[in-house]
């Protein structure tokens, strides 16, 4: 109850001050799945004079995130060009430990903020394949009259970095083998990532196929010689 009364209060400010917000998320995975996050929240300057006017300090209290944040979450006020706001960031050893990490966002009601967008995600880790598979939040709700009103609040975007050969989404050009899916609130979306992780080339292959290959030699060896 208190995170739909803070998530309440956000779009209220964010509404009523005519401002955009920027989330920006990124996860970055090694190969052993362990790796590093950030998570960004950002208000435009409008925002921000609306925030001071109001008695709040520019970040239009997003400040109360960072006096928030568990132990171990690093932190600190972010610019981007124009936006201002906090960014947050940490290490995890492996996705249990990440999913441990949002819970602990998720319990107090201002850092809860940060993964507002994220309705669920998860990780499944098989023997040759990487999977994530969540759905983002629908943060705002909304007639056909005011849609476009509302797409210009908003603009969210969780990029994943993560190791292997990525096979879903099938995009012809993949940089850094990074996917980056886009969010605007509205609707609820999901977003799937698939990578395979292990080569057809591992080694337990190649011994396979070395052993195949000298039964094949010997069994041919001795057809010939018996003709």
């Amino acid at each position: 109850m208190k995170n739909k009364n803070i998530l309440k209060l956000f779009i209220f400010f964010i509404i009523f001050a005519g401002c955009e917000v920027k989330w920006d998320m990124e996860i970055a995975f090694d190969d052993d799945f362990s790796g590093s996050y950030s998570i960004a929240v950002l208000i435009d300057q409008e925002a921000q004079m609306y925030a001071v006017e109001t008695g709040q300090s520019a970040i239009g209290g997003l400040d109360s995130i960072l006096s928030n944040l568990p132990q171990g979450f690093g932190s600190s006020v972010y610019q981007e060009g124009d936006f201002l706001g906090v960014l947050i960031r940490n290490d995890f050893e492996d996705t249990e430990d990440l999913l441990e990490q949002f819970e602990q966002l998720k319990a107090e009601q201002n850092t809860a903020l940060l993964l507002l967008p994220i309705e669920s995600i998860n990780f499944q880790d098989s023997e040759d394949e990487f999977q994530i598979k969540g759905t983002f939040a629908e943060i705002f709700v909304t007639d056909e009259e005011n849609l476009e009103g509302f797409k210009r609040i908003f603009d969210g975007q969780l990029s994943l970095s993560v190791p292997g050969n990525i096979k879903e989404p099938k995009l012809n050009d993949i940089v850094e083998n990074t996917i980056v899916f886009e969010n605007d609130g509205l609707s609820l979306k999901t977003f799937e990532l698939v990578t395979q992780t292990e080569s057809f080339w591992n080694i337990q292959t190649i011994i396979l196929i070395l052993i195949l290959t000298l039964v094949a030699v010997i069994i041919v060896r001795q057809y010939l010689k018996k003709n």
